[in-house]
């Protein structure tokens, strides 16, 4: 993740690029907080350079959100792009967190000076990159499946979304389904990392992706607690006093076209089904963007 850091007299400008999930946000979380919630301004969020968020993304920005509203201050986003905007307005997160397309609108929306010139923003600075060693690792399977095995540990999510990816991309994806199945495997992955077990030993979770059949096929096995996602409490879209709270699976849910989950042999299955549909533009999934923003680190 790459943050821009503009801070004026009136209000606070910061620029996100790379992909708003699990690795992202705790990666970026301390000077976020410092360059927003912390100076208790108004804040603008330039949200073009997001290619991914999942809800611990929107969780995040969310959090910031509360404390300035606190302070008597508004936080809004700038230009989302493509799904993540998408999802921003399915989850109905942009009723807390307004949504701008033109600077000078964010800008005014949260009482700044809008005639200050934008020209002055400074170079991107990058966190110095982290010395991540995947663990996942795939065994032999045929060319349309990915097999791999990561422990319960959240620094090992880096290296499974970049396999995952790879794969997508090879194949080449379309750029909505290839957002499903990053979506899912985020959410189910990051869930039975955090709650399926009740001790503090390293365990395995066995992940698989396959392209059968025009369909994406997504399948996560773990010997943790019993749980089937889609019995987990709803996040509720139309409440007053929207929260976060649920917003994972409930998004997983709206995007896959099938979530099926069984036990056996002590452990959670759980399977997700994602149609691979024609793309307007032709437009497909791609990390080229999040190989670049890794080079650059």
């Amino acid at each position: 993740m790459e943050l821009i850091i503009h801070q004026r007299d009136d209000i606070s400008y910061v620029a996100l690029e790379g992909r708003l999930d699990a690795t992202g946000v705790e990666e970026i979380e301390p000077r976020f907080a410092e360059a927003t919630s912390g100076r208790g301004l108004p804040t603008v969020v330039d949200m073009s350079g997001i290619s991914f968020m999942s809800s611990l993304g929107i969780g995040f920005l969310f959090v910031h959100t509360k404390r300035l509203k606190k302070a008597g201050c508004k936080l809004v986003l700038l230009n989302p792009q493509g799904m993540v905007e998408a999802v921003l307005k399915t989850s109905k997160m942009d009723k807390v967190m307004p949504l701008f397309y033109e600077l000078a609108q964010a800008i005014e929306a949260v009482g700044g000076d809008s005639s200050i010139a934008s020209a002055t923003l400074p170079a991107k600075s990058a966190a110095p990159a982290a010395d991540v060693k995947t663990e996942a690792a795939s065994s032999k399977a045929p060319d349309n499946i990915v097999k791999l095995s990561i422990k319960n540990e959240m620094s090992e999510l880096e290296g499974l979304y970049a396999e995952v990816n790879e794969f997508l991309t090879a194949h080449k994806v379309p750029y909505r389904s290839g957002y499903a199945v990053n979506l899912a495997l985020e959410e189910l992955a990051v869930n039975v990392i955090r709650y399926a077990y009740v001790d503090d030993e390293v365990h395995d979770i066995e992940i698989g992706v396959g392209i059968v059949d025009e369909q994406i096929i997504l399948e996560l096995r773990d010997a943790g607690r019993p749980f089937d996602p889609r019995e987990a409490p709803p996040h509720d879209v139309d409440a007053d006093d929207l929260e976060p709270g649920g917003l994972g699976l409930t998004l997983v849910l709206d995007m896959v076209d099938a979530l099926t989950y069984r036990r056996e042999d002590e452990k959670n299955h759980v399977q997700a089904c994602i149609h691979i549909r024609e793309e307007e533009g032709g437009e497909l999934w791609s990390v080229a963007k999040d190989e670049a923003n890794a080079a650059s680190d």
